[in-house]
C-alpha cells in the first residue's frame, strides 16, 4: 500500500462555467492544505476551514434527490482514512467476517451501514477516542448483520471515528476526480481488487472512484438553492430511512460515475449490503453542525427517538402507534409513525402554527389549533392527514376554537371536542362567557358544531358527558347530578378542585375511570399529599372522579414535566419533560401510571404538545389462536426497500386475492412497467418489488399466487435474459429472517382456509407510513415514476459483459426455475406470459444487450433457448417488447435506462391486453 506524505498542495479540478441555471457552480479551486495527520496512520488532514464545496447539480435531467446544486461551507478541518476499510482491518477490531487467504487488503464490504458503526465505535474505543455514534439497541440479522440502530444518533461534538459527511466526501473527491483512473466496468473483470491498487498517479487518496462504492455518515434528505454552513445530512432517513453512498464501483463504467450521484440502482437503507458497497473512516469534530430537512428546515441538533422496539410493544402489544407534537423552533407539526419500522420525523412544514394536536382514532387526522392554553386571543382549529405533506387541510370556520380532542360515540362516530376560549379560568365571566362544543369529523369533512354546554373545559369531556375539566389557572369541575343524567341534561354542579390552588395542563382520562391528571405549581395541597417540598411541575398528580387525589409521580432529577395527556384508554401518559438548566423541553417520555415508571421516547430541542395514539387489534375468539406478532408481518424495524414494498403488495394480494384474475409480478422492470389497470379484459395486481429474482418470483407463484387465487388466468413474469447470472441470493438475504412469511409456511400457507380478517390484520401489522404506502399501492401494485428518459450515448451499466461465459451454473438455475413455473401453472390451467421489457437502445449501439451484461450473441443463445421451451409449454407465450433495440418504445416512455416510466407502463399494459383477448386468455366474449 502507498505511504502517503504530501504538504501543501494545490489540487486539479474540474470545473464547469455557472452562466447559466443547468450548469453546475464552480468548486473550491483555491489553495487547500493537507498533510499527513501525524497522530493517525495513513490518515490526511485537510484543512477545510473557510473553503467550501458543491452538492448535487442543476442539470436538467437531475433526479430530485440529487437537485438543486448546494454549496456547503466549512468552518472546521478534517481527516480521512488514504484508502477504504480493508478485510483485515475490519476483522482485526471486530472479530467477524475473517478473510480469505489474500484477502486481507481488499475492501471490507457486505457489510451494512449499522456494521461500520459499530466498527468505528470499537475501533474509538480501542485507541481511546470518543464514540461518536450513539444508540439504545441493535437489532441483528440471522446472520448477525446490524440491520437497525434503535435510538441511534451521531454526535458530531465528538473527536471519535466515524464515516466522512457527503459534503467532506465531495470536498476531497471534487480536487482530482477522474474515473477513468479508476477499478471499473472497462478493466475491473468484475471483481474488488485492493484498496491502493490502481496506480493513478498523485491522487492523494485512493479508490474515491471506483473499486467499491462508500457508505457516507448522512440520511438522505433534499438540497436547497443555498449556502449551508457544515451540512451533516438530512435530520433522519425519512419514511423510507435511504442512506447516502458515493463514488461507483468496479460494477460502472467511467462515464457513469459523478460526483453528484447519491445513490444505487436501488434504494439504499441503512440496513443494505452488496458487495460492492464499502467505507471509509473519517475523524473530526463538527461543532456547529447544520442538518437540513425535507421541507429545508435547518436543525442546530438532531431529534432522535430512545427507546427500543420491544419496549414499545411490550407496553402496547403493537407497533400500530403515531407520535405528534410541535417542533418549538418553527410551530410546525412533526409526527413518527411506528409502526413503519424507521421511527423517522416527519415535519409538515406550513405557515400556519400548530398547537395542541390531537390524533384521530383511525390515525389517519391530526387536529390542532393556533391558540395555546393560557392564551386569551382567538383560535383556529384545521385538521390534516398526517403525512408528509400534511395534505387534506380544513378548517373549522367558526369564530374561535382551540385545543381539539377527538371523540368516538358508542356508535363509533367520530367527532372533535373543542372550546371557543382557552384563556385564563379565573376570569369568571371570560370562562362563563364560553362554551364548549362538538364537531363531527368524518373522511376530512367537518359536520354542523353543536354547542354541548357554557364553559370553556378544555381539560376533556368524558364519553358519557358526565364530567367536564379545565385547569388554567384553577382545577374547574362540571359533573352530572343524577346518576341516570348528563351535563347536557342542565342538571350538573360546578366545582373547584385542589383547594382552589393553582393547576394546568389537564387532562382527563377517557378509560371510564375519569381520573384527572394535571400539573401544579408546588402548592401546599400537592406538598401536603406527597409529604415534601418539590419545585414547579415536578410532580404530575392524579385525582379521581371525585377530585381525590389518588397518585402523584416524580419527574426525572434535572427535568420538570409539561403539556401531560392521557392516552386513549390506557394506563399511560404523554409529557414533555422540561430540562431545569436549558428551560427547552427536550425530551418526550411516556408515563406509567400503574407503576410510575417513565419511558422516554424522544430527545431533541423544543418538543411541545405531544399526543399519542394507539391502535389496538382485538381477536375475536375463533381467532384467538392467530399470533399477532408473526401474522402479517411481512417487514421488520429497518427492513430494505424491497422488503417494504412487498410488504404493501402482501397487503394488496390479500383484500384483492378473491377476484383477481392476472397477476403481474417480476423484477423492477415490472414494478415500474406494467400498470394493472389498463388491462381492461381482467382484473389485474402487480406484485413486483425491486430486485426481485426468479427464486423469489417462483416462491409468490408456487406458494400464495397460484393456490389462493381462485379466478386467476394468467401470470405476466420479467424475462431478464441479462440478469440471469443471479440465483436466490437476495431471496434468502432479505426475506428469510422475516416473521410473516415463516408463519404463513407453518400454516401450509393457508391452504386449508385463509384466516377471515386476513387483509385487516395483515394491514394492522407493521407496514410503510402512510405517503410511503400510497406509493406502492397505487394503480394496484404499479410504482409511478418519473418520466426522466434515459441517458444519450452511455447507458448505465452492471456486470461484465461478457459473464455468461463463466456464469453457466447460475444462468442454468435461472431455465431450471422457468420450468417449474410453467409446469406448475399448467397443472392449474393458468397461463404465463413472459415480457422481455425494452431498455436503452443505446445498449445495442454499444456492442451490449443489457444493463448487466450480454453480447448480442450470448442473448440469441438464451432466446433460443427460452424459445425451445416455449415450443414445449402450450401456456407459456414470449413477449418480446425490447426487440433488441429496435422497439417503438420513446425517450420519454422511459424512467432510466433499463426501467419504464408511468407512459410506457401504461403502453406495456395496453399491449398485454391486447395479446389477452388475441389468445382468447381474457374473460371478454
Amino acid at each position: 500500500m502507498r505511504y502517503l506524505i504530501l504538504v501543501i498542495i494545490i489540487f486539479l479540478f474540474e470545473a464547469c462555467s455557472n452562466s447559466s441555471t443547468t450548469v453546475d457552480p464552480l468548486f473550491d479551486d483555491s489553495i487547500i492544505s493537507i498533510e499527513q495527520d501525524s497522530l493517525f496512520k495513513d490518515f490526511i488532514k485537510i484543512y477545510a476551514a473557510g473553503h467550501y464545496t458543491i452538492l448535487g447539480t442543476n442539470q436538467k435531467q437531475a433526479i430530485r434527490k440529487e437537485s438543486p446544486a448546494m454549496r456547503v461551507e466549512f468552518d472546521y478541518d478534517f481527516s480521512v482514512c488514504a484508502h477504504e476499510i480493508t478485510e483485515k482491518e475490519y476483522y482485526d477490531i471486530m472479530g467477524t467476517n475473517a478473510p480469505c487467504k489474500g484477502c486481507e487488503n481488499l475492501p471490507a464490504r457486505n457489510l451494512t451501514f449499522g456494521d461500520f458503526v459499530l466498527f468505528a465505535n470499537e475501533k474509538s474505543k480501542k485507541d481511546g477516542l470518543d464514540t461518536v455514534y450513539l444508540y439504545e439497541n441493535i437489532v441483528y440479522n440471522s446472520d448477525n448483520h446490524v440491520l437497525s440502530l434503535e435510538g441511534y444518533s451521531f454526535d458530531p461534538s465528538r473527536f471519535g471515528y466515524r464515516l466522512p459527511t457527503e459534503a467532506e466526501w465531495v470536498f476531497i473527491a471534487s480536487k482530482n476526480w477522474n474515473p477513468k483512473k479508476s477499478w471499473n466496468s472497462n478493466n475491473s473483470k468484475n471483481n474488488v481488487h485492493e484498496v491502493c491498487s490502481f496506480e493513478n498517479g498523485a491522487e492523494t487518496f485512493c479508490d474515491l472512484a471506483g473499486n467499491v462504492a462508500e457508505w457516507v455518515n448522512d440520511w438522505s434528505g433534499y438540497f436547497k438553492d443555498a449556502t449551508v454552513p457544515n451540512f451533516v445530512g438530512a435530520p433522519n432517513g425519512s419514511s423510507l430511512g435511504e442512506r447516502v453512498i458515493k463514488g461507483g464501483s468496479y460494477k460502472n463504467l467511467p462515464s457513469n460515475m459523478n460526483l453528484q450521484s447519491r445513490g444505487d440502482v436501488y434504494t439504499v437503507s441503512s440496513s443494505t449490503m452488496a458487495e460492492y458497497v464499502g467505507a471509509r473512516l473519517a475523524l473530526g469534530v463538527i461543532e456547529n453542525p447544520v442538518w437540513l430537512s425535507e421541507n429545508s428546515s435547518a436543525f442546530k441538533s438532531s431529534t432522535k427517538t430512545i427507546f427500543s422496539e420491544n419496549s414499545l410493544k411490550n407496553i402496547f402489544g403493537t407497533m400500530r402507534a403515531k407520535l405528534a407534537f410541535t417542533n418549538g423552533m418553527t410551530n410546525n407539526l412533526v409526527y413518527i409513525n411506528y409502526n413503519d419500522g424507521n421511527f423517522s420525523f416527519i415535519e409538515i412544514n406550513d405557515t400556519i402554527p400548530a398547537y395542541h394536536p390531537d390524533i384521530s382514532p383511525n390515525e389517519t387526522w391530526v387536529a390542532f389549533c393556533t391558540g395555546i392554553e393560557g392564551a386569551s386571543s382567538k383560535s383556529s382549529l384545521y385538521v390534516r392527514k398526517l403525512d408528509p405533506l400534511g395534505r387534506g387541510l380544513v378548517k373549522l370556520e367558526v369564530e374561535s376554537a382551540a385545543i381539539p380532542r377527538f371523540s368516538v360515540s358508542p356508535e363509533g362516530d367520530t367527532s372533535i371536542i373543542y372550546v371557543s376560549y382557552s384563556g385564563n379560568n379565573k376570569d369568571s365571566l371570560a370562562f362563563n362567557s364560553a362554551s364548549t362544543w362538538q364537531v363531527p369529523f368524518n373522511n376530512g369533512i367537518f359536520g354542523t358544531p353543536q354547542k354541548l354546554f357554557d364553559g370553556a373545559f378544555h381539560g376533556g369531556v368524558s364519553s358519557d358527558y358526565r364530567l367536564a375539566v379545565t385547569g388554567s389557572t384553577l382545577l374547574k369541575t362540571r359533573s352530572a347530578v343524577e346518576l341516570n343524567s348528563s351535563i347536557l341534561d342542565g342538571q350538573y354542579k360546578d366545582s373547584v378542585w385542589y383547594n382552589g390552588e393553582q393547576a394546568c395542563n389537564v387532562s382527563l382520562s377517557q378509560d371510564g375511570t375519569k381520573r384527572t391528571a394535571f400539573l401544579d405549581f408546588g402548592s401546599a395541597t400537592g406538598k401536603s399529599f406527597v409529604g415534601k417540598n418539590y419545585r414547579v411541575h415536578e410532580r404530575l398528580f392524579i385525582a379521581d372522579s371525585t377530585g381525590k387525589l389518588i397518585q402523584s409521580i416524580e419527574a426525572p432529577s434535572g427535568f420538570a414535566f409539561n403539556y401531560t395527556e392521557w392516552i386513549d384508554n390506557k394506563d399511560m401518559l404523554i409529557a414533555s419533560l422540561e430540562d431545569e438548566i436549558t428551560g427547552n423541553d427536550s425530551k418526550i417520555v411516556l408515563i406509567n401510571v400503574k407503576d410510575s415508571s417513565i419511558l422516554d421516547l424522544v430527545e431533541g430541542s423544543d418538543l411541545l404538545y405531544p399526543a399519542f395514539r394507539v391502535q389496538n387489534v382485538k381477536l375475536s375468539k375463533d381467532e384467538a389462536h392467530l399470533d399477532l406478532d408473526s401474522l402479517g408481518v411481512y417487514m421488520t424495524i429497518g427492513s430494505s426497500e424491497s422488503i417494504r414494498v412487498m410488504k404493501v403488495k402482501m397487503d394488496i394480494f390479500w383484500i384483492y386475492r378473491e377476484i383477481t384474475e392476472a397477476v403481474i409480478i417480476g423484477s423492477s422492470r415490472t414494478f415500474t412497467g406494467v400498470d394493472p389497470l389498463e388491462i381492461k379484459s381482467l382484473f389485474a395486481i402487480n406484485m413486483s418489488y425491486p430486485a426481485e429474482d426468479l427464486a423469489a418470483t417462483n416462491y409468490f407463484i408456487q406458494n400464495y399466487i397460484l393456490n389462493l387465487t381462485p379466478k386467476l388466468k394468467v401470470i405476466v413474469i420479467a424475462l431478464d435474459y441479462d440478469r440471469w447470472l443471479y440465483t436466490d441470493e437476495l431471496w434468502n438475504e432479505w426475506f428469510s429472517d422475516i416473521p410473516g412469511y415463516k408463519y404463513d409456511e407453518s400454516h401450509d400457507f393457508w391452504k386449508d382456509g385463509v384466516p377471515e380478517r386476513m387483509y385487516e390484520l395483515t394491514r394492522n401489522a407493521m407496514s410503510p407510513s402512510g405517503d410511503e404506502y400510497d406509493i406502492y399501492a397505487n394503480h394496484l401494485g404499479l410504482h409511478f415514476t418519473s418520466l426522466t428518459g434515459y441517458s444519450n450515448e452511455t447507458p448505465a451499466t452492471n456486470e461484465n459483459l461478457h459473464w455468461f461465459d463463466h456464469k453457466q451454473k447460475q444462468y442454468s438455475y435461472n431455465l431450471k426455475i422457468i420450468r417449474e413455473i410453467l409446469d406448475a401453472a399448467q397443472k392449474k390451467d393458468v397461463s404465463v406470459i413472459g415480457v422481455i421489457f425494452p431498455q436503452s437502445p443505446y445498449y445495442v449501439k454499444m456492442g451490449r444487450w443489457g444493463r448487466y451484461g450480454l453480447t448480442l450473441n450470448d442473448a440469441q443463445e438464451i432466446k433460443n433457448d427460452v424459445n425451445k421451451i416455449a415450443a414445449k409449454y402450450k401456456n407459456f407465450i414470449v413477449f418480446d417488447e425490447y426487440k433488441d433495440g429496435k422497439n417503438d418504445y420513446i425517450q420519454t416512455d422511459f424512467e432510466n435506462d433499463d426501467h419504464l416510466g408511468l407512459n410506457g407502463a401504461i403502453k406495456m399494459a395496453r399491449r398485454i391486453d391486447s395479446l389477452l383477448v388475441a389468445n382468447k386468455i381474457s374473460t371478454i366474449k
